[in-house]
């Protein structure tokens, strides 16, 4: 037996996520691809640079095993020549987007930790890309995090790491009146809306893989003058974009509110990298429709608020961590059945700068996974002044395409600039 938590129901389902999915695209594939300036470096150097660092990452060396309460982590050597690889890509426009997504679809093997590092090369004269995978089961958005700053970030306490919700300790005692605060929030949201079931437009297993970046000043700007979170103002502009392209693709999720499941970190410093989820994924309803980007942006900080709050946290934790495992797999199952599945959203920061050996992280990229039933999941991270999107969206939804875009025009309405202020980088071309 370890010393970790048990698997969860969160990490049993994004293990079934796959069995049901009936194209990989809707696999449970997470990630995050590192573009680098530097020399090319040598696979089996990276695997070396790799291999010394493994020790202290238990969430690169246990499997899930097992199913329901006989679910475990067992521990699994990593053989490096299996999850290290390098692969040329073409020099053309979109080509390393288009390699992206085709590893992306790639299964894991059974018996062997997952996660895999490709070296993605000849796409750039003058650098070279990291893509790093990994399964939903057994790492979240925050164990990634700590993954990459532990391979290639400077030696830092756990304290300092990105990955730890701030101030949350694996100890805390929630206070009963929070408790019946936190339980009220949930049950606002726990209702079926249908928004995104169609009989004429059934959901399908199929994704568009689009990214695209601005730079972080123009949520910082948005944020200070809205005086909300940077969060706060990446919510509102995922809200305005779903909205201006549902008014004819998808009109009933244009008007009204619009419900977004937001995962809530409650991952402590003495988990950064532990195996298995650590959040709690929290459906909030943010105002959609055409009311005004900074009323929205009010109306979004005061919906958010309760979930930033570090005492509701730690009654998410107690409920993650003392609740009978059938109680948990039934709220599980009652948040993702039919009806409630929606628009999923995320948001990483990294902290602190990477680098492999002299070659530095320009850039990072999340990846996201949109599991199915799920119409569209995106991912923003923040890093060394540039905010990169990723949107996972069902191909089944017309015209969605646009959404990055979108995006990128209510971010720029909120800060009150144009959108083409300055010059964004990536691609938002549609997956092949």
């Amino acid at each position: 037996m370890s010393g970790f938590l048990r698997p969860s129901a969160a990490d049993l389902f994004m293990r079934q996520a796959d069995r049901l999915a009936e194209h990989p695209d809707a696999n449970a594939t997470i990630g995050a691809v590192l573009h680098v300036t530097g020399a090319v470096p040598e696979p089996a150097d990276l695997r070396e640079h790799l291999a010394e660092r493994l020790p202290g990452l238990p969430c690169l060396t246990h499997v899930l095993s097992g199913d329901g309460t006989a679910a475990r982590w067992v521990p699994a050597v990593p053989d490096l020549a299996h999850h290290v690889r390098a692969q040329m890509v073409d020099s053309g426009p979109g080509a390393l987007e288009t390699a992206v997504r085709i590893l992306l679809r790639e299964p894991w093997s059974e018996g062997r930790p997952a996660w895999r590092m490709i070296l993605l090369h000849g796409h750039a004269c003058d650098g070279f890309a990291l893509l790093y995978l990994a399964h939903h089961a057994v790492q979240d958005g925050g164990s990634m995090a700590a993954v990459l700053e532990a391979l290639f970030g400077p030696s830092l306490p756990p304290e300092r790491l990105s990955a730890p919700a701030r101030g949350l300790t694996s100890t805390g005692r929630p206070r009963p009146l929070q408790v019946l605060r936190t339980i009220r929030t949930l049950l606002r949201h726990v209702r079926r809306h249908h928004l995104w079931q169609s009989a004429s437009q059934p959901l399908s297993s199929r994704r568009h893989t689009l990214w695209t970046q601005v730079p972080d000043t123009w949520l910082r700007i948005a944020a200070q003058a809205g005086g909300a979170s940077t969060n706060d103002v990446y919510l509102t502009a995922l809200t305005g974009a779903v909205t201006r392209w549902a008014e004819e693709a998808w009109p009933r999720a244009s008007e009204g509110m619009l419900p977004v499941m937001v995962p809530v970190n409650l991952r402590t410093r003495e988990e950064a990298t532990a195996p298995g989820n650590r959040l709690f994924l929290t459906r909030i309803d943010l105002p959609s429709g055409t009311t005004p980007g900074g009323p929205r942006l009010a109306r979004t900080r005061e919906i958010t608020a309760p979930l930033k709050c570090r005492e509701h946290k730690t009654v998410l934790r107690a409920a993650l961590t003392r609740l009978p495992p059938w109680l948990l797999r039934r709220l599980v199952a009652v948040s993702t059945a039919p009806g409630r599945l929606t628009v999923c959203a995320s948001h990483l920061v990294m902290r602190h700068e990477l680098h492999y050996g002299e070659a530095v992280v320009d850039r990072i990229d999340p990846v996201i996974c949109c599991p199915p039933g799920a119409p569209m999941a995106v991912v923003m991270l923040s890093y060394q002044g540039v905010v990169s999107a990723c949107f996972r969206v069902d191909q089944a939804l017309p015209g969605s395409e646009c959404l990055p875009a979108l995006w990128n025009d209510a971010l720029a309405d909120l800060a009150g600039i144009s959108a083409a202020a300055e010059p964004v980088v990536g691609s938002a071309t549609p997956t092949p």
